[in-house]
């Protein structure tokens, strides 16, 4: 269950985009790249401003890793669409500000991108 796997990459430090970015491989069984895994160095804490969400871009590029042209685009609409539905907004700030920490933003995050994979 990918919010397991989320779970555990939380509590061994990675950063949020990592942290979707792994557990998915792990799930859906894909490869990443390092040069993939250090580029999330760049969107994590919002992208240092605190906007679009890191997890949400990895959630994003999952289903690009997953799908192909159109049924990635609809899947990309259905997903952004559930995740403000839920939340209200998409940005880090918003989203950090919610909780204590990240993992249980993380973890829906996960249940979300599951239910649109699996749907």
């Amino acid at each position: 269950m990918l919010k397991e796997r989320i779970r555990i990459q939380y509590e061994a430090g990675e950063s949020c985009s990592r942290i979707i970015l792994r557990a998915a491989a792990e799930e859906y069984g894909f490869s990443l790249s390092e040069d993939i895994l250090s580029a999330c160095s760049g969107i994590s804490g919002g992208f240092g401003i605190g906007g679009m969400c890191s997890a949400l871009v990895a959630a994003v590029m999952v289903l690009g890793l997953l799908y192909d042209g159109e049924e990635t685009a609809g899947k990309r609409i259905l997903f952004l669409y559930q995740m403000q539905e839920r939340f209200g907004h998409l940005d880090c700030s918003r989203l950090s500000a919610m909780e204590e920490d990240c993992l249980p933003v993380l973890e829906e995050i996960g249940e979300i991108l599951e239910a649109v994979i699996e749907g």
